[in-house]
């Protein structure tokens, strides 16, 4: 699953435009991932290949100026950003980012486009064209505007508590992941590497997919039969229908059309209960995610001696998860609800 959806976002960089025939909108094409992850998962390395392959810019630069860009002299000089125009953009560790920064990838992730306040008096307009985009430097700010999704990654379990983070999540299609002594020894002998199939992602920017009418219901009705988020957590859904309509996109393009079929719905419902389950997953701590990681028809007991935690401990995060909806309870195991 990691896979596709890393591919998807790839692929959703070259979308220009989705058009919404049931609703005559416009859907924001690219399709952006939150990733939680472990120390020493193998994130950045995970990407160093895509990076040569030209299909993902990697950004650890944690500074506004470092991402925009700056204006000295009268002449504009390129951020980081700046090389992410029709590829996925990675950001690792955003925990690290300073907060003005993390208010740039919120305007990022939603508009695609960022800006920074400028110091000094710009005479006159200025713009530069750049692959995907341009800059455009007047009134004491500069402003680029960049066609490219993301991935944004942490390994800090503070990430819940940051506001403009939270905001962040909610723009994004959200993972959990862990790492068990198994995986990790298989990511020191294997390594850790994203392939993706070259033939299915456009040599060109794809300037509209249109999603007509009857599959778009198709969509909803679809979601309708699986909803596991709390009906009070407002706008969820319609943040969750956007971004099965980009995955739908993505089947659609990378098939060659332009216009949005069943099948490519399909594809896009598949990953439905994980991105459920990546939104609630987002609200817990570690040792939540952990416990949860975990149950695969293990007792409390049980849970005690893999994960080296109090009964009381497991109990306590484990009336959490059911709460959430995320673990059931058979007898006396515990199992993942999906």
């Amino acid at each position: 699953m990691l896979e596709k959806l890393i591919l998807s976002a790839i692929i959703s960089s070259k979308i220009l435009t989705i058009y919404d025939e049931k609703l005559n909108r416009n859907v924001r094409p690219t399709f952006n991932i939150f990733i939680r992850k472990p120390f020493g998962f193998g994130f950045s390395t995970m990407f160093f290949e895509l990076v040569e392959r030209g299909y993902v810019n990697y950004i650890n630069e944690f500074s506004v100026a470092g991402i925009v860009g700056s204006v000295r002299g009268g002449r504009i000089y390129k951020g980081s950003l700046a090389e992410s125009g029709f590829k996925l953009t990675v950001f690792d560790e955003v925990m690290s980012l300073e907060n003005k920064a993390k208010k740039t990838l919120l305007e990022l992730s939603e508009h695609n486009r960022v800006t920074r306040d400028i110091q000094g008096f710009v005479e006159k307009r200025i713009e530069k064209a750049i692959t995907g985009g341009k800059y455009v430097a007047e009134e004491g700010k500069l402003i680029l505007q960049i066609h490219t999704s993301c991935i944004f990654g942490s390994a800090s379990d503070s990430v819940m508590t940051d506001q403009d983070i939270k905001m962040l999540l909610s723009r994004c299609f959200c993972l959990n992941l862990t790492m068990d002594v198994e995986e990790a020894f298989k990511l020191k002998t294997r390594g850790r590497k994203i392939i993706v199939n070259e033939d299915i992602i456009p040599d060109q920017p794809i300037e509209k997919v249109v999603l007509p009418t009857e599959v778009n219901e198709y969509i909803l009705s679809e979601m309708t039969k699986d909803l596991r988020v709390p009906e009070d957590e407002g706008g969820y859904y319609t943040r969750c229908h956007d971004d099965l309509i980009r995955l739908s996109a993505v089947h659609c393009v990378a098939r060659g059309d332009t216009i949005i079929n069943k099948k490519d719905a399909k594809f896009s419902l598949q990953f439905y209960p994980l991105h459920q389950v990546g939104f609630l997953g987002s609200q817990i701590s570690e040792t939540s995610l952990k416990i949860y990681q975990h149950c695969r028809g293990l007792t409390v007991k049980e849970l005690s001696r893999k994960l080296k935690l109090s009964d009381r401990t497991i109990y306590k995060h484990l009336q959490k998860l059911i709460e959430l909806r995320l673990v059931s309870k058979v007898g006396d195991k515990y199992y993942k609800a999906h």
